[in-house]
């Protein structure tokens, strides 16, 4: 018996979307900084600690970590030296990192993958506390796939005699997740984040279809599914999520020769996007074509499906360009509708231009009926919604 990821899921008793674990999985293997936003009680937590979980049943390889409102600076994360008694004041996260790197050191394509939660990631500025973070995530990878920047920890030669290095590279087998809630008590993502992640949103809730009701699959199919995922996420260098600016190159021209269409439309948004101040850069485009690789790769070795390319193509939008829309109506609008335009079916007769709150919440009502009138069906309910709340308040974001 051969299983995907998302049979797995359900046989635990979980209830996802098959696309959002493709998504989920897909997103992480390629950028390994993921942004899990949406409703409460979805299961933004629990589908990051079961991926783990099947990888490793030690549980040594995942970290749960609670973000608090007083975190203003990487203290929390990566400790302090204290120069009063002459320690380094280790923390939980900064030990974990060192074993993952030591794994990676000493076993390289037969480490295992080490997954961080972040959980309730925006209860504090997360461009204070994980600024260090960010700088180093982007900095790129070295040929053994370590961050080409170090995180910064000391300057003392005691103390790195007792195990604590004065820096860090992160290695290519460590992957961090963070869970969002936005409420009054939570705070908006920069930009500058927000560029550095893939979001995955949990919005949908089939509450007649709760519990899911599945075949227990075997030890075999488990093992087997294991086996494959971490294959998967080593890739064929054995080095996990290191990529160089020569492979990154190559799937672009690869997303571009094979993928005409794909290109003109993000050509086309960005021109569309630009007397706005809404364009995006370079980075993006690079992701796309990653992520586009990336599932190519995922659903040949059968861990995901998705419905078609256009899906694929769909989600990287959805994650990569949408997150950034921010603000009032002046500001968004027209850069909305621009957005929902480029998501149409070709045979569509909807006039976006002359959409209004009522409309919006009709086809928001009879989504099952009204989303093949969009052949980017899962970002344009996105921009759907976010018009929706345009209109009625005033305001809107992704998240």
């Amino acid at each position: 018996m051969v299983i995907k990821l998302d049979e797995y899921f359900t046989s635990k008793g979980y209830l996802y979307p098959s696309y959002l674990i493709a998504q989920f999985y897909t997103a992480l293997k390629t950028k390994g900084f993921v942004i899990l936003s949406g409703l409460t009680g979805t299961g933004k937590t629990k589908i990051a600690q079961e991926l783990a979980e099947l990888l490793d049943d030690s549980g040594k390889n995942f970290l749960f970590l609670s973000v608090r409102p007083d975190w203003r600076d990487s203290k929390a994360l990566l400790g302090y030296y204290n120069p009063l008694n002459g320690k380094y004041h280790k923390t939980k996260l900064l030990e974990f990192i060192l074993e993952a790197k030591r794994d990676y050191e000493q076993n390289r394509g037969d480490a295992k993958p080490y997954f961080v939660l972040l959980d309730e990631m925006n209860l504090a500025h997360v461009e204070y506390y994980f600024a260090d973070f960010l700088s180093v995530l982007e900095s790129g990878r070295d040929e053994d796939g370590f961050t080409r920047e170090p995180l910064k920890l000391h300057g003392v030669d005691k103390v790195e005699e007792e195990g604590i290095p004065k820096e860090i590279y992160l290695p290519p087998n460590l992957y961090i997740i963070g869970t969002v809630n936005m409420d009054e008590t939570t705070y908006a993502f920069s930009p500058k984040v927000l560029d550095r992640a893939f979001v995955v949103e949990f919005h949908d809730v089939d509450l007649e279809g709760y519990p899911p009701e599945t075949d227990e699959p075997t030890l075999e199919a488990i093992e087997s599914l294991r086996r494959t995922i971490l294959k998967d996420l080593k890739g064929p260098n054995g080095k996990f999520l290191s990529r160089s600016k020569d492979e990154l190159n190559e799937a672009v021209r690869e997303f571009k020769g094979k993928h005409l269409d794909y290109r003109e439309i993000l050509i086309t948004l960005n021109k569309a996007l630009e007397p706005y101040d809404m364009h995006f850069g370079y980075r993006v485009v690079d992701e796309i074509a990653l992520f586009f690789k990336s599932t190519k790769e995922s659903e040949e070795a059968g861990i995901v499906e998705f419905e078609n390319d256009d899906e694929i193509f769909d989600l990287a939008l959805l994650m990569k360009v949408l997150p950034k829309f921010h603000g009032n109506r002046k500001k968004l609008e027209k850069p909305l509708k621009e957005a929902l335009k480029l998501c149409l079916a070709k045979d569509s007769g909807l006039k976006v231009n002359e959409l209004r709150s009522a409309d919006i919440v009709e086809i928001l009502g009879d989504w099952e009926n009204q989303k093949t009138n969009f052949r980017f069906k899962h970002t344009a309910r996105k921009v759907l919604r976010m018009l929706r709340q345009l209109y009625e308040i005033g305001f809107a974001s992704f998240s």
